[in-house]
């Protein structure tokens, strides 16, 4: 019984410490990397073109470094 309130306090200090979850991308940073990833992959009408997901896998690297992702389409083989 005694471990449980150390293992609990020890989960709470690595809470507490992650700058992950204190520091979360602001709206405007969203709206930047979804307009960014609009540009370079436009919307295509379902059904008329094969669907996936670098629209969203841009997205989500652009959110992941607070929008500092440069507007470019990446390189493809």
């Amino acid at each position: 019984m005694s471990g449980a309130p150390v293992r609990f306090s020890a989960v709470l200090a690595l809470l507490l410490s992650s700058t992950a979850a204190i520091a979360a991308p602001d709206a405007e940073t969203a709206k930047r990397c979804l307009r960014a990833a609009y540009l370079i992959y436009p919307y295509k009408r379902p059904g008329v073109a094969p669907m996936n997901g670098d629209r969203l896998h841009f997205f989500q690297q652009c959110m992941t470094q607070d929008g500092r992702k440069s507007a470019e389409a990446p390189k493809r083989d």
